[in-house]
């Protein structure tokens, strides 16, 4: 479930940079140009939870049938041995990202424990705001972080007033908070590169902000640049400060020289107002889910008048072996007295494996309209042999709720196709499998066991 959170995020955050490169990214409005990153940026977050009903509402309740586990073997059993976890696609991909996080975390924790031991050195002086100014020997690069403003000794001597500005505007407008909003999404969506480029579009509205401020001081635009140009140079050591000198210089000299953009042009921003639209569709619509039954074997979908909806879990189901000795397992009727295993070697097998047969339960049960009706719920549990040639054979609920649930979880178990035999020394052999199926009522916070 959470891959498939972040590749909702992702897409959203590609959406938002590719708008916000083309109609707001070259205007002078900067103040509001940081809104709408920032509300761009929780947007990204948030929408993929939100969730739309986009059907018609029953003339009866509404019912969801969750597949709670796959069983193979008498659901009697006390002895449970679980079939080994073993490495997918999946699990390499979850394996990665979450390696991309703990680095992600190290490199982060590195560069503050780095800005914390800077902070430490030189001379500190406590300015008229409260602002606390560490003067620092050598050729570090002015910055902020928080209310703090690190300077070197040159720079204090020569350029104190200009730089000060800038990097109280940076203060005062609470930059180094955004940033720390920042740092946590990279942090999250390190994959992304369209993350790092909105982050990158928000530091950059950051220095036309404290830019802006210096010239509203009174401050000589050409000499302001001439310093600019001059402080090009440096390196960007701390990711969570508010650098001088930080990114395209000549995009800063041009966002001071150009005319101020017309206020209509903020109307631009409202083109996100579809892009939502369409990200609320797609993510209300459970095809857009499906890649959940390869992560997490996790499926929905939305209910219409004629059919209720199917809800498989949100947790990975569990194919369970229960052991048996021999003289405790069941005999079959209508097997031809063939043994029948309740544990093999190879077990049998749903065409396609265990993610089809959710998708194929999903389309086939049905909450019975009487059952939802009278607000009827629980959880059947139906025991069917898989013969030696893959078809159903005999048929037995083992744990009843109510006639009508009953019937239809016995009536989907009919219909499924011939499964992949299972096999004992290298022969097919009949098996028994056991099949939970709760029914549940949208809205109810638990199903009766």
């Amino acid at each position: 479930m959470l891959l498939v959170y972040q590749i909702k995020v992702g897409l959203c955050l590609i959406a938002f940079y590719l708008l916000w490169k083309m109609l707001l990214s070259r205007e002078t409005f900067h103040r509001f140009n940081r809104v709408a990153l920032l509300v761009a940026l929780a947007l990204a977050l948030v929408l993929p939870w939100i969730r739309l009903s986009l059907d018609a509402p029953a003339s009866v309740a509404q019912g969801v049938v969750t597949l709670d586990e796959i069983i193979v073997g008498q659901a009697t059993a006390t002895h449970v041995h679980k079939m080994p976890w073993s490495w997918n696609a999946i699990n390499v991909v979850t394996a990665v990202y979450f390696l991309g996080v703990v680095l992600a975390i190290v490199w982060l924790l590195h560069s503050q424990w780095n800005l914390h031991h800077l902070l430490k050195k030189g001379r500190k002086e406590v300015l008229a705001n409260g602002t606390t100014l560490h003067v620092l020997p050598g050729n570090i690069t002015p910055f902020s972080y928080f209310r703090h403003i690190v300077i070197n000794e040159q720079d204090y001597r020569d350029n104190a007033h200009e730089i000060l500005v800038h990097e109280q505007a940076h203060i005062g407008l609470r930059h180094s908070w955004d940033i720390v909003f920042m740092e946590l999404l990279t942090l999250f969506q390190w994959w992304n590169p369209a993350a790092w480029l909105l982050c990158r579009e928000l530091r950059q509205v950051h220095e036309y902000e404290a830019d802006e401020a210096v010239l509203n001081e009174g401050v000589d635009a050409k000499q302001y640049q001439l310093l600019l140009i001059r402080k090009s140079v440096g390196n960007q050591l701390f990711s969570m400060a508010n650098n001088f000198n930080y990114q395209s210089l000549k995009k800063r000299i041009r966002m001071m020289t150009i005319n101020k953009s017309s206020q209509w042009k903020r109307l631009r921003a409202l083109a996100v107002v579809p892009v939502i639209a369409l990200a609320l569709l797609a993510f209300a619509n459970p095809t857009t889910d499906e890649t959940s039954v390869l992560a997490n074997k996790s499926v929905s979908a939305s209910p219409t008048p004629q059919e209720s909806e199917v809800q498989l879990p949100e947790t990975t189901p569990e194919l369970v072996v229960v052991a048996y000795t021999e003289e405790q397992a069941p005999e079959a009727d209508g097997t031809n007295k063939e043994k029948t295993y309740n544990s093999v070697e190879q077990m049998p097998e749903f065409p396609g494996g265990e993610a089809a047969l959710m998708q194929y339960l999903m389309k086939h049960v049905h909450y019975p309209a009487n059952a939802a009706k009278n607000k009827i719920e629980g959880r059947v549990i139906v025991q069917f042999v898989i013969k030696k040639t893959g078809e159903i054979g005999e048929i037995k609920v083992i744990r009843s709720v109510d006639e009508e649930l009953d019937a239809e979880a016995v009536r989907v178990v009919k219909t499924l196709p011939n499964f992949t035999p299972g096999r004992q020394n290298g022969k097919p052999v009949a098996v028994w499998y056991t099949l939970p199926i709760s029914f549940k009522l949208q809205g109810n916070p638990q199903t009766p066991n």
